[in-house]
């Protein structure tokens, strides 16, 4: 039996009909004109999330239901109504990060995991994700990060349950970008996110 149920949030827009909904949050061009979009590896990382969710018996929902992007307004809403009404929920925010002007690689690169800074289940739940994004992933580990000014996000700020968001490496850094276009770096992704669902699942808070 599930003891949370998981609030899955994959950040920003996906892609209808060839176009991307959320301008910005790509790589800069690879040398074959390809690009990484931030909102299709969010949701590739929770789709696969979810797979491992269902397989281990544990409770998760994908509260972004449409390829748009959804304000973050809304997504807090789902979320909170979702929790109103079924208690013990816990939310993800997945991410990929980005630093500089967007148009050129830099040198900005790892993983890291934010949490609210008044919220020590939240710091319970980034404790846990990034130990295990550092164990299943080859990227820079960035460490847990909960300082008012730069970890104060809406989405942390404003559900009403432990909350965690991580940031999955660099679009903007070529060798993070080119990690998380592999299909074995999103699973193992997706892997260190259900680890420690698990985790937290076993032993709680």
């Amino acid at each position: 039996m599930s003891r949370y149920t998981w609030l899955l949030d994959p950040g920003h827009g996906g892609i209808i009909d060839g176009v991307y909904q959320t301008a910005g949050k790509r790589s800069p061009a690879f040398p074959d004109g390809s690009v990484l979009y931030e909102g299709e590896f969010n949701r590739e990382v929770v789709r696969q999330l979810l797979k491992f969710c269902r397989s281990g018996g544990f409770e998760a929902i994908d509260i972004v239901d449409s390829l748009e992007d959804v304000p973050l307004r809304k997504r807090v809403q789902a979320a909170n109504k979702i929790h109103r009404e079924k208690g013990n929920c816990i939310y993800v925010s997945v991410h990929a990060n980005a630093f500089g002007n967007g148009k050129d690689f830099n040198g900005a690169k790892g993983v890291c995991t934010f949490h609210h800074y008044r919220s020590s289940t939240g710091k319970t739940l980034a404790v846990s994700l990034q130990k295990h994004l550092g164990d299943l992933t080859n990227l820079r580990d960035r460490g847990v990060r909960s300082n008012e000014t730069w970890a104060n996000f809406y989405v942390l700020r404003k559900t009403n349950m432990p909350a965690v968001l991580s940031e999955n490496g660099f679009m903007t850094n070529y060798e993070d970008a080119i990690a998380l276009m592999e299909p074995n770096v999103r699973r193992n992704i997706a892997l260190a996110h259900y680890s420690m669902i698990q985790e937290i699942e076993e032993n709680g808070f």
